[in-house]
């Protein structure tokens, strides 16, 4: 049974919907169901994400809000003489995907920089790389970013200095991997940025070098990538504000093709100013949760910032901090060493007293936290961080993250249910890293990696977002990973990489959409089209529940909709502001 449109009113969420409700009060029940929305979708198939009413024909909205979900009858009386109507011919619609986990401005930078995703040859790396040698100035500093080793070599086998050297002999290059955990530079590089064999390595980092001679051999893991001093061309203060609005711009662009309504990131000062300034020209056509640095907090709480601070449109989210590197890198935190490194456990970024003493006092402010982990024992170390801060400071219900928590313990597994902690996780890492993840810790631990159906049956709640800029930002990818477990570029194995922990079409949407929305505390106002939720909805070219499941990769976004304004239509080749 669908949502009748007399029942809408009461379903509005006072936190959203304060105004709305002060003026609707002053018009009878019976003429405001009668009041012309401003956009109606109808002949759809739309899939709510709400399981009390998982499906209907056609929906309204008001403004930003859904008021009507139901039949294309139930409908029609929204539709007034100024009502935008989509006639989607029973196309699917579902929620707006909300990417909980993603590098908004890195992504910016990245569509406009070298970007080496997916190349899957040194050798076309290093022609990329000398096209940019051969446009640039003697000694003039070359970056890229998101190579990927392992595409194009062993999994333990990594490039060095010399091969860049071979393309860039008078120009420093610096290239960090798609993890964004290690750094491949260059000779001219580790020169100018003095870095020698008799450097030492840099807490929770390592300078890779040569056993024989003892000369860096051009990676440097973690914090060592730090000790590189790259000089950026020097730009008046106004040109680089203009750039990193064309980025933002361009990057807004590429999120509402690919159907995201909203995304949480990190995000630095300057990247909520100018999301704000967006919003306020109504420019902004997604939704920005930018994240907080745990290891401010002390800064932030005495300047009175706290999570979830602003409105629908910018606010403030989780005090993010890091316990360990990634399995990519070989530097995540393990309870044993490496399979592949017998003598390595990783490269832990705080002790447990550290991480304990910075949680307990974030969690005591109030702070949503949440934890880079990826390996099993810096898993471990945020869980019993989070369960010591409960205990000390009587909190319940924070909903504190893992980020990304690819390798678990079994004994781990039931503990974020126990825990109320959500695992936020990008579904594109486990089908990336499926090509080395048994080489690097083996297969007995790689059974409970990426381990989402087991983290559900634990009582886990779900965030699904993306990494970009490590991954891609397209949703469908995601979606495709946890439904499949599936190499994207080989396709295999076709049954799935321990197809036991695969999650159905419906599941994979849901963590996308109200998973991401809870992860952030936004379930009552956005995640599911029922009335009184945002209007952030995604029309699809295709039926993702019907499909193979190859074809996922295929869907296109025909229009995306945020705040119940069309920012994107395909068939049109049109994005466009609110305004």
């Amino acid at each position: 049974m669908r949502h009748a449109p007399r029942r809408l009113a009461a379903r509005l969420p006072q936190v959203a919907c304060a105004a709305y409700l002060a003026a609707a009060a002053l018009v009878p029940a019976a003429a405001r169901a009668q009041e012309p929305a401003t956009l109606v979708v109808t002949n759809a198939r739309i899939m709510t994400m709400d399981t009390r009413y998982p499906h209907a024909d056609a929906l309204a909205a008001r403004g930003e809000w859904i008021v009507a979900v139901g039949t294309v009858a139930e409908i029609a009386p929204y539709i007034g003489p100024d009502t935008r109507v989509i006639d989607v011919d029973g196309r699917l619609v579902v929620p707006g995907f909300n990417d909980s986990h993603a590098h908004f401005s890195g992504g910016a930078r990245l569509l406009a920089s070298l970007n080496l995703y997916g190349v899957d040859s040194l050798e076309e790396v290093l022609r990329l790389v000398k096209e940019k040698v051969d446009a640039a100035q003697p000694g003039q500093w070359i970056t890229g970013s998101r190579y990927d080793h392992t595409l194009w070599a062993a999994a333990d086998d990594w490039p060095t200095k010399e091969d860049l050297d071979r393309v860039a002999p008078d120009n420093p290059v610096a290239l960090t991997r798609a993890s964004g955990h290690s750094t491949w530079a260059n000779s001219m590089a580790l020169e100018v940025s003095g870095i020698t064999r008799d450097t030492p390595d840099p807490e929770a980092g390592e300078i890779q070098k040569d056993p024989a001679t003892g000369a860096p051999t051009g990676i440097l893991l973690e914090t060592a990538a730090g000790l590189l001093r790259i000089r950026r061309p020097e730009r008046a203060e106004a040109d680089a504000a203009a750039e990193r609005r064309g980025q933002f711009m361009n990057a807004l662009r590429h999120a509402a093709e690919l159907g995201l309504t909203s995304i949480q990131s990190s995000a630095g000062t300057a990247d909520l100013a100018l999301m704000r300034e967006l919003r306020d020209q109504g420019a902004l056509t997604l939704r920005f949760t930018g994240w907080l640095s745990l290891g401010a907090a002390e800064r932030y709480l005495a300047q009175g910032v706290r999570s979830g601070q602003g409105d629908f449109w910018v606010r403030t989210g989780i005090a993010k901090g890091f316990v360990d590197g990634t399995l990519g890198d070989g530097t995540a935190a393990m309870h044993e060493p490496f399979s592949d490194r017998p003598d390595f456990e990783g490269l832990p970024r705080m002790t447990q007293e550290e991480l304990d003493t910075a949680v307990l006092r974030a969690d005591r402010a109030g702070l949503q936290i949440g934890i880079h982990a990826i390996g099993d024992r810096g898993v471990t170390m945020v869980l019993d961080a989070y369960e010591k801060a409960a205990l000390v400071n009587g909190t319940r219900g924070m909903r504190h993250r893992v980020e990304h928590a690819q390798l678990i313990k079994p004994t781990d597994l039931p503990r974020f249910g126990q825990l109320g902690v959500i695992p936020s996780m990008q579904p594109t890492h486990q089908t990336t890293d499926m090509r080395f993840a048994e080489h690097r810790v083996g297969v007995e631990r790689s059974k409970t990696a990426y381990a989402w159906r087991s983290l559900l049956q634990g009582g886990a709640v779900l965030a699904f977002g993306t990494d970009w800029s490590v991954e891609p930002l397209d949703p469908m990818r995601g979606v495709f990973s946890a439904v499949t477990r599936t190499n994207i570029q080989e396709m295999a194995p076709v049954e799935g990489w321990f197809p036991e922990q695969k999650l159905s079409v419906w599941e994979s949407i849901y963590y996308y959409t109200v998973g991401s929305a809870y992860g952030e505390h936004l379930e009552n106002v956005k995640g599911a089209l029922v009335p009184g939720r945002l209007a952030d909805l995604i029309v699809l070219d295709r039926d993702l529940f019907t499909i193979p499941t190859a074809e996922i990769l295929d869907a296109r976004v025909d229009y995306t909709v945020v705040g119940g304004q069309v920012v994107w239509d395909r068939a049109a080749g049109r994005y466009g502001s609110r305004n």
